[in-house]
């Protein structure tokens, strides 16, 4: 008999490099901006690679959007013509996540032309830092020309994304990979805030206040690396979108799991349940920070 968990998280293209700091080394290296001098950051392996595992997909932020019964919007997105203007290597990686997020958004709705538009943009920035030889993009470019295929296109692209984050950690690049990460987070709470400022549902609501523990785990990410200004700019930034949701109060109750068989597999449902307060006033400064950093992201 199998045993498996109902709870899993839906794993998006970007799920490999959400271990992007698990490093066999303690030390890590980044980049100074737009030079090449480098800063030591001394921290440990473990809580970086706890941090960012906490962090949901974008995919997991699309389904609850899809979920909400909200129309699609490719307006909301960053224009995939946007990646031609982005220059150096930590703004294409953040915008690498940015399209990630999108790309996702447009997988779960299945709009497969859109998709080959973002898949070129992605493929263009991966090349610029040197990690477009992981992406099979001919292979992803003929399954997103058909919508039937987009479960596909997810799945060779979680695979493409684990290549480059196997290179990024071995050649000390983590820096980029964190980048990734959290243009993906930004993205997707961007996108989620556009969409329940019209389309008030509870999970929509519930899914804007539980980012409270990412926002915090996000910030203790940056916090590290405050000695390089491009991370300190958007500490700044993540500091102010963590004094809202300082506010937001998230009440756990703890219920036994249920066990129960479902064709020939043990099945255990995780059944504490959670309660997340948003007040109106929250969610209006949350989308007006979150949309005030995308922009300066996007808009270089």
């Amino acid at each position: 008999m199998k045993i498996k968990l109902t709870k899993l998280i839906a794993y998006s293209l970007i799920a490999g490099a959400f271990m992007a700091c698990n490093s066999n080394e303690d030390t890590l290296k980044i980049e100074s901006g737009k030079d090449s001098t480098k800063a030591v950051i001394n921290v440990s392996e473990k809580t970086i690679t706890n941090l960012i595992q906490s962090i949901p997909s974008p995919i997991e932020m699309a389904s609850i959007i899809k979920g909400s019964g909200a129309e699609f919007n490719e307006k909301i997105l960053n224009p995939s013509e946007n990646y031609k203007k982005y220059g150096t290597s930590m703004d294409k990686a953040i915008n690498i996540g940015i399209y990630s997020a999108d790309l996702g958004y447009i997988n779960i709705y299945e709009k497969s032309l859109s998709s080959i538009d973002y898949l070129h943009s992605i493929k263009s920035l991966s090349n610029d830092i040197q990690v477009g030889q992981f992406f099979d993009f001919e292979t992803l470019n003929k399954l997103a020309s058909n919508s039937k295929n987009m479960d596909s296109v997810l799945f060779i692209s979680t695979s493409c994304f684990n290549k480059m984050d196997r290179f990024l950690r071995e050649h000390k690049r983590n820096e980029l990979s964190i980048l990734i990460i959290t243009g993906a987070w930004v993205e997707g709470l961007y996108i989620t805030s556009e969409i329940a400022k019209n389309n008030k549902t509870n999970d929509l609501i519930e899914n804007i206040g539980s980012q409270k523990i990412n926002i915090e785990n996000l910030n203790v990410i940056l916090d590290l690396y405050k000695g390089n200004p491009y991370f300190k700019n958007l500490g700044e930034h993540f500091s102010e979108l963590k004094k809202v949701y300082d506010g937001i109060t998230i009440t756990y109750e703890y219920k036994e799991p249920i066990t129960k068989e479902v064709n020939g597999e043990l099945v255990i449902e995780d059944n504490t349940t959670s309660k997340i307060v948003v007040t109106d006033a929250q969610q209006k400064i949350i989308r007006e920070v979150i949309t005030k950093l995308r922009k300066e992201i996007i808009s270089l």
